[in-house]
C-alpha cells in the first residue's frame, strides 16, 4: 500500500482505496505512475498529462512501462561480489539478508509516516469544520441551527458545547415570550417583544401581525381619520392600497360646510313656507315624488300641500311658527342613481297661537329626512316629542 495524490483533486489517498474521500472518484486499479516523471495518473490515459510521455504500448515499453497499463517493474541484475578467499565475511554493505531488512524497516517507517500524515490531515479538517460550525451556531438566531451543532459535534470542546447550549436555552426562552405575545392577541405585547428582541427570527412576523391588527382597528372605526392613521403608520403595509381607496371614498362622503349650509337652509325654507301657508315656496323645497312623506310612500307635491292646508284649517289660528333647534346630524352617502344624497336628523319647535289664548300650544318634533343630489327634500317624517 502507498499513499498517493488523487489525480483528480490532489487529495492524499491510499492507492488501494476504492474511491477518493475528497472527490469520490475510483482509485483502486484505476491509477498508475508515469515512468518518465513519476506522476500518478489515470491508467486509461494514453499519454502522461504532466510530461506527455506515452503510457502504454511499445513506446511505453521502451521507457519502462508495463504492457498491462500498470506500473512496470524494471529488473536490474544485482552484482554480488564473490566472498574473499579463506571464507572471510562479506565486505562493503553487508549481506543480502541485512540489506533486505533495512529496506523493510524503511518501508514501514514511510508507511507509518504516511498514515500519520493522513490522520493529521483528517483531524485538522475535522477541527476546522467544528470551528466553522461553532461560529455559525453562535451567530445564528435559529434554535434548529444550534441543536444541529450539538447533535453532530458530540466530541466538540466542552466550552463550545456549553456556549451553544446556553445560547440555545436563551433562544428557547425568547420563543416562549413570542408564543405568549401572539396568544395574547395584544398589539402592545407584540410591540414590547419586538422592542426587547429586535433581531429575533420572529421580528418580520411580528411586524406583519401589528400591521393586521392596525388594519382591523381602522376598518372597525371606518372613518377617513382611521384610514389615514393606518397609512401614516404603515406606508408599506399589506393593506395600504385598500386604505387609500377607503379613505378617498369616505373623504368624499364628508359633509362640507357649504353642503351643510345648503341642507339646513333647505329645511328652514320648508318650515318657513309651511308656517306661512306658502304653497309655491313649500313645493319648491320638495322632490316631485318623495320616497316617504309623513310615513306615506311615494308622496307627491299635492300631498305636501294637503298637509299644509290641514295645519291652517282652524280659522282661529293667529300665529304658526317653526324654529330649528340647530341639533343637526347630517351624513352623506352615494345615491343609487349617482351623486350623493344627505341623511338628515334634527328637532324643530312649533308655536301655535289662537284667538282664544287658552288654546295656545307649543310642540317639539323630531324630524328625519333625506335630501336628493338635486338638493330637494326626498323624504320627510316627523314624530311629536311628548313633553
Amino acid at each position: 500500500m502507498a499513499i498517493i495524490k488523487c489525480p483528480e483533486c490532489g487529495h492524499l489517498v491510499s492507492d488501494q482505496a476504492k474511491t477518493c474521500p475528497g472527490c469520490g472518484i475510483e482509485i483502486e486499479g484505476k491509477v498508475m505512475k508515469c515512468k518518465e516523471c513519476g506522476e500518478v495518473v489515470f491508467s486509461n490515459l494514453d499519454v502522461c498529462p504532466n510530461c506527455h510521455a506515452p503510457l502504454h504500448g511499445e513506446a511505453a515499453a521502451a521507457t519502462g512501462s508495463g504492457a498491462d497499463g500498470g506500473e512496470a517493474v524494471t529488473v536490474v541484475a544485482q552484482y554480488e561480489p564473490e566472498p574473499p578467499a579463506g571464507g572471510g565475511g562479506q565486505q562493503g554493505g553487508g549481506s543480502p539478508r541485512r540489506r533486505t531488512g533495512v529496506v523493510v524497516v524503511v518501508a514501514l517507517v514511510v508507511a507509518l509516516l504516511a498514515v500519520g500524515a493522513v490522520a493529521w490531515v483528517y483531524n485538522s479538517t475535522q477541527q476546522r469544520n467544528e470551528a466553522d460550525a461553532y461560529r455559525n451556531a453562535m451567530a445564528s438566531d435559529e434554535p434548529a441551527v444550534l441543536q444541529n451543532f450539538l447533535d453532530i459535534y458530540a466530541d466538540a470542546p466542552i466550552e463550545h458545547r456549553d456556549s451553544v447550549s446556553a445560547r440555545l436555552a436563551g433562544l428557547k426562552a425568547v420563543d416562549l415570550e413570542w408564543a405568549n405575545a401572539v396568544a395574547s392577541g395584544s398589539k402592545s405585547a407584540i410591540e414590547r417583544y419586538l422592542k426587547m428582541h429586535p433581531r429575533s427570527v420572529h421580528a418580520p412576523e411580528g411586524k406583519i401581525k401589528i400591521d393586521s391588527l392596525d388594519w382591523v382597528a381602522a376598518t372597525e372605526e371606518n372613518t377617513p381619520e382611521a384610514y389615514q392613521a393606518y397609512i401614516d403608520s404603515h406606508a408599506d403595509g399589506l393593506y395600504v392600497d385598500e386604505a387609500h381607496n377607503r379613505f378617498e371614498k369616505l373623504d368624499a362622503q364628508k359633509v362640507t360646510p357649504e353642503e351643510q349650509q345648503a341642507v339646513t337652509s333647505l329645511f328652514s325654507g320648508y318650515f318657513t313656507s309651511l308656517a306661512a301657508a306658502d304653497a309655491d315656496g313649500l313645493t319648491a323645497c320638495v322632490a316631485n315624488v318623495m320616497g316617504s312623506f309623513l310615513h306615506k310612500a311615494n308622496a307627491t307635491k299635492n300631498d305636501v300641500i294637503a298637509h299644509m292646508k290641514r295645519l291652517h284649517a282652524e280659522p282661529d289660528v293667529t300665529l304658526m311658527n317653526f324654529r330649528m333647534n340647530n341639533d343637526w346630524k347630517i351624513t352623506k352617502q352615494e345615491a343609487a342613481d349617482g351623486g350623493f344624497e344627505y341623511i338628515v336628523a334634527f328637532s324643530v319647535d312649533q308655536k301655535l297661537e289662537f284667538t282664544d289664548p287658552a288654546k295656545n300650544a307649543f310642540n317639539t318634533y323630531k324630524v328625519e329626512g333625506k335630501v336628493s343630489p338635486e338638493m330637494k327634500i326626498s323624504e320627510l317624517n316627523m314624530k311629536k316629542v311628548v313633553q
